[in-house]
């Protein structure tokens, strides 16, 4: 699954690199923190261990390993396969699930603060979508279903 979500080669280059790592806001603040170990166990097939732990979850998505790779591969790619894997495993953080639930309930990640919105002089949001988001969500789910009946698999 891990090399269907990335490109190993660029990997293995990004792996020899590490020009990202001290410029990378995650590294340089959290203790631990070192995206260069998770990819040398991607590389030697044994990334399932990284699937546990709160690290993949910490990179912040900046995009400035991106900016700094000469190949603009970066380490992000690593991070985000890895949490795609893990959250199709089921393993995931509470909040990733509490943001899902919230989106799915009303197609937004947070309520506005009205008090606050009104105290700034802010407009009133418009109209969430949510009717909508969830008629596409409805139809997503039933032909997932439909195609589970099809093949006999369960993708729950």
């Amino acid at each position: 699954m891990i090399k269907s979500n990335l490109d190993l080669k660029l990997l293995e280059k990004c792996a020899g690199c590490g020009a990202c790592y001290s410029i990378c806001p995650s590294c340089v603040i959290i203790p631990g923190y070192d995206p260069r170990e998770v990819i040398k166990d991607i590389l030697a097939g044994e990334f399932d261990k990284w699937l546990d732990s709160k690290h993949i979850w910490q990179c912040l998505e900046c995009h400035y390993c991106l900016e700094m790779c000469y190949q603009h591969y970066g380490f992000e790619n690593a991070m985000t396969a890895l949490r795609t894997i893990a959250t199709k495993r089921g393993k995931y953080p509470p909040q990733v699930k509490r943001g899902w639930d919230m989106f799915a309930k009303s197609s937004r990640l947070g309520e506005p603060a009205m008090p606050a919105r009104k105290k700034f002089g802010l407009p009133e949001p418009k109209a969430s979508g949510k009717d909508e988001f969830l008629k596409l969500h409805e139809l997503v789910l039933k032909a997932r279903e439909a195609e589970a009946k099809k093949t006999g698999t369960d993708r729950g």
